[in-house]
This record gives structure tokens, sequence and C-alpha cells, in this order.
């Protein structure tokens, strides 16, 4: 069915609904990207006309991916409730958008209507939304939802405690979440990133949060972000799995990408509820997506990012989640260009969610290769919080030390709570006051006028309890509370206040770190060097270069930055073919990490490997490439392996920070659940040395069982046993 419009003297046609809902989307530089933008301001003003003019039935009878090849629209289609759909089936949808403003569309009224619509028709209404549109009909939604605690209630706003450290140490991780807990933050979720997707790891996690949990008899839940078949592994092994996580998209091609389809999230899902670990409902399940995530790998079938990015949340709501949240800003400037289509994402993002029916959160966050900043965040969280956001982000100084990008901190949630007269869940906040935390008014206490006898929580720091959190021993504070702890994490822990926000010396920090990670993404890699210290160890190295052939088309467009210009192509054409393992260099986002660690880091791998059994390629040094440039790479050689060496998105305090990934026999269309990954090399991270012997371990298991990615998860004591004759590294 074709969609027209009249004006301006011109009439603007629309074949089908797709394309409608694409030319109809706010400008983004994702929908660019996709090619499925609207070629002018006025094709997108005629669009938005059209959209609103159409009836929300033709929802029901034209999907925008075929029900036939993708089970994320059997499952939109097969779960609509037509009795919930009935009191707004004679409207359009700009007529929607005029009844869910008006006041007869209570909260009562929208709550049983979630049912009733499909993720298209909530993508709809909001494209032809404006930003205080967005934030009313956002805060009119009340989504509940309980583990061990109560979620989701007016005036109430919760955080996810985010205490990630670069090597999962678990010191390191119980500094932060002490550090989050004490500013009042942690009642949606204490959830970690761990920095390797391992059994072992996720397992040793979440029996110290567990032991934490315990000992102060917290009233909240504990989960582990890794993949949802490493939880499974771990609930199998009878771990204390609390909250099951996965991150998910709007078609089965991107989920796929994951890793996932919906059969494994049901039998994740009803694992997770048979351990019956919920105190007041088993909402057991945690979901995060993002605008992007679909067009990232090449599964958005024409359909534009919010549409896709609205279709996710149909995925979440079949399993009845504890939490779900965007990571708005979190993939880059590609996506999301600056902090104004960010601001418009996340907004947009959190009505559709919660119009749905999901508990809606927000990752409020960016890149430093974004054009955003923290004035940007700060204008976003305070309207998300306006409009009834279920949680945020409480990140040490806002300042995420694993990830690499910047968020909210705990300081942020005590700043919105303040501002808004909002408070934790009820059962966070009594206890929060039990612990001597906050006040009887629910205003959080100073650190350095409680005494440990009146705080328990000052008591783990000072009675030397940290061990009861971890195997390692108890750790001797010095002067300060945060004296001891400071040597277990570079994160910004241990700031206290001014009123409710960050003191002067810690907000010019901040600021000075930003502007060093910003003119890392810019600086250029030395090829030359690289190459004279490849040949001084006896390792011949060829340059080549991609399509991209500036840093703004490089940031821009993903895709130039994965293939090899015409040139490069030529030149690797004259390499022999034919080896075992051939090992990229890439620039990235952080020249620096290459230029500080990659020498040392292949020489360490390659005089680790057998000569007999391993043929290696020509070390190949990449200007402006991005990971998938190495299948390219593989492919032209004849590699069973790549080994992609890559600067990573530079953090606050991470300029120099490396990626690995491999990828066993790749090919043009590789999924990123087909590699694996290596990250925080650095100094502050992983070491050379250890980044080596893991990269070794990987690089052998890979070839024995002929796969990498999702399929290869064995930690390091599994893969020493499969890899016999291996010489751990010094």
């Amino acid at each position: 069915m074709s969609y027209r419009h009249t004006i301006g003297g011109a009439t603007y046609v629309f074949d089908d609904l797709k394309r409608l809902m694409a030319c109809a989307t706010p400008h983004r530089s994702g929908d660019v990207l996709a090619g499925v933008a609207a070629r002018s301001g006025q094709e997108r003003a005629a669009a938005q006309f059209a959209l609103a003019d159409a009836q929300l039935t033709d929802f029901l009878n034209e999907s925008v991916i075929p029900y036939e090849t993708d089970e994320v629209t059997r499952l939109i289609f097969d779960t609509h409730s037509r009795e919930a759909f009935a009191q707004i089936s004679h409207l359009t949808v700009g007529g929607l958008r005029d009844w869910l403003l008006s006041p007869a569309a209570t909260a009562e009224l929208l709550a049983a209507l979630s049912r009733g619509l499909t993720p298209e028709m909530a993508a709809a209404v909001v494209k032809i939304m404006r930003l205080q549109d967005l934030v009313l009909v956002g805060q009119k939604c009340h989504v509940v939802t309980k583990f061990r605690n109560t979620i989701g209630l007016p005036n109430t706003l919760s955080t996810r405690l985010q205490p990630n450290h670069p090597t999962d140490d678990l010191r390191g991780i119980a500094a932060s979440l002490l550090d989050g807990l004490l500013l009042g933050s942690g009642d949606a979720v204490i959830g970690i990133n761990p920095a390797t997707d391992s059994v072992d790891a996720y397992i040793r996690i979440v029996e110290m949060l567990d032991v934490f949990r315990d000992r102060f008899s917290m009233p909240g839940q504990t989960c582990v972000l890794a993949h949802v078949t490493t939880a499974v592994a771990a609930m199998e092994a009878r771990a204390p799995v609390d909250i099951v996580f996965q991150s998910v998209a709007g078609s089965q091609a991107a989920n796929r990408g994951f890793g996932i389809d919906l059969a494994l999230l049901q039998d994740a899902h009803e694992l997770a509820v048979s351990l019956n670990r919920g105190t007041v409902v088993n909402n057991v399940m945690y979901f995060e997506t993002g605008q992007g995530s679909a067009l990232s790998s090449n599964s958005h079938h024409g359909v534009d990012q919010q549409t896709m990015e609205a279709r996710a949340y149909a995925v979440a709501r079949q399993f009845s989640p504890l939490l779900v949240n965007t990571v708005v800003g979190f993939i880059g400037p590609e996506y999301l260009y600056n902090g104004k289509q960010i601001a418009r994402a996340g907004l947009e993002d959190h009505c559709c969610g919660k119009l749905l029916g999901l508990p809606m959160g927000c990752d409020v966050c960016y890149t430093n290769h974004a054009e955003a900043d923290q004035d940007d965040m700060d204008s976003l969280l305070t309207l998300l919080c306006v409009a009834g956001c279920t949680f945020v982000m409480g990140i040490p100084g806002a300042d995420d030390i694993m990830l690499n990008y910047q968020s909210t901190s705990f300081h942020d949630a005590l700043y919105v709570r303040r501002v808004l007269g909002k408070t934790p869940s009820p059962e966070f906040l009594q206890w929060l006051v039990k612990m001597g935390i906050f006040d009887k008014g629910g205003v959080r206490k100073e650190l350095s006028k409680v005494s440990s006898s009146e705080n328990a929580m000052v008591r783990a720091l000072t009675d030397g309890t940290l061990n009861a959190m971890s195997p390692d021993p108890a750790v001797e504070l010095e002067q300060s509370v945060w004296g001891g702890l400071k040597k277990f994490t570079s994160a910004r822990i241990g700031i206290e206040p001014t009123g409710v926000s960050q003191p002067t010396a810690a907000n010019l920090q901040f600021q000075w770190d930003h502007a060093q990670a910003r003119d890392a993404v810019r600086s250029e890699l030395d090829v030359g060097a690289l190459i004279s210290e490849f040949d001084l160890i006896g390792l011949r190295s060829v340059p080549v270069t991609t399509m991209a052939d500036t840093r703004s088309n490089y940031l821009l467009y993903p895709n130039l930055g994965r293939s090899l210009s015409e040139t490069s192509v030529d030149r690797l054409n004259n390499v022999s073919h034919g080896f075992d393992v051939v090992f990229v260099i890439a620039d990235g986002l952080s020249a620096k990490a290459v230029q500080s660690h990659a020498v040392s880091l292949v020489h360490s791998v390659v005089c680790n490997l057998d000569p007999t059994s391993w043929t290696i390629a020509p070390i190949i040094v990449v200007e402006q490439g991005r990971v998938a440039v190495g299948d390219h790479v593989a492919n032209m050689v004849k590699a069973d392996l790549v080994v992609v060496l890559i600067g990573e998105r530079p953090g606050l305090c991470s300029a120099d920070s490396l990626g690995v990934y491999l990828t066993w026999h790749p090919y043009s269309a590789t999924m990123d659940s087909e590699r694996n990954c290596i990250s925080n090399v650095r100094p502050e991270g992983l070491t050379v040395s250890e980044a080596a012997q893991k990269l070794l371990l990987l690089m052998l298991s890979a070839r024995r069982l002929g796969l990498t990615g999702v399929g290869l998860k064995a930690d390091e004591a599994e893969l020493l046993s499969s890899a016999p004759g291996i010489a751990l590294l010094n």
C-alpha cells in the first residue's frame, strides 16, 4: 500500500509503510548511513503528514519485515491483543498522538492498552511527537516490576550500580560497589559487565556479589552482563544467579548476530524462574537495546533504526523482564551523531518502551568519538527523569573504566532525586536508612560525619571486611576511607559530594580527561615506525589502507573502514597465499594504543607458536581500519584464522587501550557472535604478557575446535587442558 501527501504544490509518494516510516523519522546519522532517510527536510515533513493520516489498522495489515522469514515479526503479530487494541482501532497515527496527550489517556488505560499496540504503532506515533510530548506521555506510563524490591513506582528513580573493572579484579569491583552504595545507588540492580565471557569468571563475580548482598541483607538483585549462554552454564553449575541478561534487537537476523533466538531466551527464562531466588516476584530478565544495533550487523531489512529499536521491545516484553534499558549513545556517531540526536533517541526509546508496557531505563551515555559531552547528558538525564524513567546508570564519576565511555554518576542520581523529589525503591530506601547511609527524611548523609559505629557500610571498609567479598586478603585502609581501595581500581571512587554534585576539582579533572580522550581519537598512526619495529624483530609487514580516505569518513561510514582500498587490494594480490594465521594491525579509534602495544604483543605470541605447525602471513598494518577489515585481509591471503589488533575507543583514563579480535574462517558477513575478543590491553588493564597468553590459548583452541565466537567459551584452565604442551608466558 502506498501513501502520499500533497503540500507546497508537490505530491510526495511513499511506496509502502516501511518507506513512509523511514522518511518520517527525525534526522539522524544512522538512517543516512543505511540509505533510508528522507532526501530533504521537505520530504521528511511531508512523510510526517502522511504518517499522521495513516490508520492504525494499516500496521496490522502490512509488516515492515516479512512474517514468513522473521520470528520477531511473527512474535509481534501472534501476540497482539485485538481486545486491547479495540479502544483505539478507529484512530489514525495522528489521532493516537492527540489521544495520548489528552487527559482521557490515563495511566490505567495506557497500561491496559500496551498489549494492543504493536512496536510499529508506538514507533510511528513517536516520530510525530515533540520532545515535550515524549516527556508527557512517558510520564503517564507506570510499569512496576519486582524481584527483591519494587521498581518503577511513581515518584521513584532507581539506579543500576555498574562497578566494572578492566580485568574483573574482585577487589576493584568491590571498591566501586561500596562507593555506589554509600551514595545511595544500586536499587535497580548491581550489574557488572565482565571483561571476559568466561563461565568461571562469571561464577566468581556472581558469588562475590551474593556474599556481599547476603552479608548486609540488601533488598536488591545482582547481575553479570555476560552472554545468555554463559548465564545458563552458570545456573546449571548451581551458581547464585539472580537476573539473566542479554542484548536483543528487532529482527531475527540481528538477534542471530548476538548469538541468540527466542527459543534460547525462553530456555534461559524458564531456568532462571525455576531457581526461585526472588523474594517479591520472579521478574528475572534484564535486556539492553540501542538504536543502530540492527544496522551495525546489516540486519535492518531497510527499516529505520528507531522502528527497529521499537521492535526489539517486543522481544523483551515476551519475557516479563525486571529491567530494560536503551544504551542510547554507546555505539558511536555513525548512528547518533551528536548530543541532540542522542537526546531525541533516548526520549523516543523511553516513550516507546513505556507505551509497550516495559520497565524502561536509559544508559544516558556517549563515547569520545561522538559530538557530545556531559552538558548534553545532563539535559537528557533531567528530561528522562521528568518523563518517569525507571532507572539510570550509576558509575563512579560517570566514567566507565572497562567499556571506555561516559554515562551518569552516583552523584547524578542524587541530583535528580533532589531536584525532582524522587526516592529509591521503598525497600531499598528503608535499607539505606537502616544502614545509616540516608537519614529518615531520605537525604544522604555526609560520609565524613558518620562514624563506623553508625554506618555498617563504613564499618565494612574500616574493619577490613572487604575479604568477605573476595578470596583476597583484607584491605588495610589508609587515613581516608578510600585510600586503600584506590590501589585496586582506577575508577573515580571516593568523590564526596558538594551537596549532591561532584566538587570543583573532580569536575574540572573530568573535563581535562575528556579533552585528552577526544584528541586521541583524531591522532594518526605512524605506519613507518611500526614497520621499522617489525623489521627489527624479523617480521615482514605490509602497509595498506581502507576505503576511508579521511578520519571524518572513517567515523561516519563504518563500511569504508571494513574494506581495503583498490591499491591495497593490488598490493595484497602480490603477497603469497595460504597461511594458518594472519595478524592485522588497525589503528581503530586509538593510534596510540597500536603504537604502544601491538608490536610487543604480536612478538610475544609469534615467539611462542610452534613454527612447524603454524604458518604466519606477513603482518598487515591498516590505516583507518575497523575489525571487519581483517575478514577482507584473511580472505585475500587465504588465512584460516585472523587476529585483529585494534585501537579501542579512548576512555577518560585509557587513551592507549588495545583490543584483540579472533575470527576462524572469516567471510564477508561474519557476525560479532562469531568472534572472540580480548579487551583492555594496557598498563591499567591486561598486560601485554597476560594478553599474549590468553591469545595463544584462544588461537590453539580455535584451530582445534574449528570455530570462534559464542561457541568458544572455555575458561583458561579448560583451554590449557585442551592444548597440552603450551609453555605459559612469564
